[in-house]
């Protein structure tokens, strides 16, 4: 899946907005599983902020799309029936 740098912070945004509400600082409470906490959050703000104007490194853009995967997963955790649930619970513990 290749995109650019504003395909992607569009998107990112769009299901920051279904999954969370717009607030940046849920998502990165249920992303860091590290507990890097305050210091997490303000690393994804600033390289959300250079994103919009379209400064940064395909790393950054990597690691949004990482981001857009746990989002879309989210999505589908909430929208799913009981049973794609427990499938989906199943499969995470294999990872």
């Amino acid at each position: 899946m290749e995109c650019n740098c504003s395909e992607t912070i569009d998107k990112f945004n769009i299901l920051l907005e279904q999954s969370y509400k717009g607030c940046l600082k849920e998502f990165c409470l249920d992303f860091d599983i590290k507990n890097r906490g305050q210091s997490f959050y303000k690393k994804v703000q600033k390289s959300r902020n250079r994103m919009m104007k379209q400064k940064v490194s395909s790393e950054t853009i990597e690691e949004f799309q990482k981001y857009i995967c746990f989002l879309e997963f989210k999505i589908l955790e909430k929208d799913c029936s009981w049973e794609e649930k427990k499938a989906l619970s199943d499969f995470k513990s294999l990872l």
